[in-house]
Parts: structure tokens; sequence; C-alpha cells
């Protein structure tokens, strides 16, 4: 397969999973809408560095170290998992606060952004096989190199739209008035993702 068709086929694997709601979609929407464009951005960016980084791992074989040691794999799930219904029950336990603190740190949303793609299941999933599969170990460093190019872009791309999309004053009009059903809505799903995530071996 020529490079540019191998690039193709990473691409083609790599959108349906970028574009399909989960975690990163919905802390960039809620962040977005509840709080400030810059902090919506900031998470926006990074999710997309956390991308980055998983995808060195897969792309040059470091992923290795965790299929040589099951401990640390379960280890990393339990705490992302945690970590992810944390997040889920603040929401909840904040649904019906006002909006008065102060917009949050870029370098904290930028943070929170790089943990919700590193505890994402999704990511894990294209990133441990999807990708590994479309894109052989046999391959040039060079093509390795411009796969992971071509994600940062597609991933870039994507979610600071969404940044930008939510960010829109109509949609934080709107989300002021939903807030309190809204905010239990993502709580909920956060904390399933979460417990799931970190009891599903």
């Amino acid at each position: 397969m020529s490079p540019a068709a191998t690039l193709g086929t990473v691409l083609l694997a790599y959108l349906p999973a970028a574009i399909s709601p989960g975690p990163n979609f919905i802390l960039i929407a809620h962040t977005a809408a509840a709080g400030t464009r810059r902090a919506a951005l900031a998470v926006a960016l990074g999710v997309v560095a956390a991308g980055g980084l998983l995808a060195v791992v897969a792309v040059f074989g470091l992923g290795t170290v965790l299929a040589h040691h099951p401990w640390l794999a379960t280890a990393l799930r339990v705490v992302c998992g945690a970590y992810l219904a944390w997040l889920g029950l603040r929401l909840w336990l904040t649904a019906r606060t006002p909006e008065s603190a102060p917009p949050e740190a870029r370098g904290n949303a930028f943070r929170r952004g790089v943990v919700s793609n590193l505890t994402n299941p999704k990511a894990a999933a294209f990133f441990g096989s999807v990708l590994t599969a479309t894109l052989p170990p046999t391959e040039p460093t060079a093509v390795k190199a411009a796969a992971v190019a071509l994600i940062v872009a597609a991933s870039a791309a994507w979610h600071l739209g969404v940044a930008l999309l939510f960010s829109s004053p109509a949609t934080q009009r709107w989300y002021a008035r939903a807030k309190p059903a809204l905010n239990r809505v993502v709580g909920t799903i956060l904390a399933v993702l979460g417990v799931t995530l970190a009891l599903t071996p």
C-alpha cells in the first residue's frame, strides 16, 4: 500500500472515533456553554495534546510496556475511571450552583482536557487496536510521523470547532436556562462511564 493510501486509511479510521460523542465531546461542550471560550479552547487543546501523545505511543510501539505489565494497565484504568466518576459527581452536586466563580485558569482547563482524553475508553480502543491495525509496524518512520501529524490536525480541527460552536452567546444563553437538568444528565453520563471503565477488565 502506498504511503498516501496508508495515511488515508488512518484518517478514515480516526474520524468516526473523533466525532462520535463521548467524554471529550461532553467536557468541551459543557465547558464552552457553562464557562468561557478561552477555557473551552484550553480543554480542547488538552484533548488534542493527549491524543497526539497516545498516537505516538501507539505508532512507535511504546504501548508494549502496558502489555508486559498488566497490573499497570489495571491501575491506570481504575484511576482514570475514578476521575471521570468524580467529575460526574461534582457536576451533580453543583447543578444548581450559580455560575459566579471566576473562569477556570487556562492551565487547569488544559489539564482537564489532557486527563479526559487519557481516560477516554474510545481513545484507548482506537489507539490500542484500530490504529495499530491500520498502520503496521513495518511502515517507514516518516509515514508513522505523518500519521501522528494527521491525527493531531484532524483532532484539532474537530475539538476546537466544538469549543467555538458551543461557546457562542446563543448557546450560552440556552445553557443558562437549562443548566440544572443538563448538569445532572452530563454528570450521570460521566459517572457511568467512569464506573464502567474502572470495573471493566
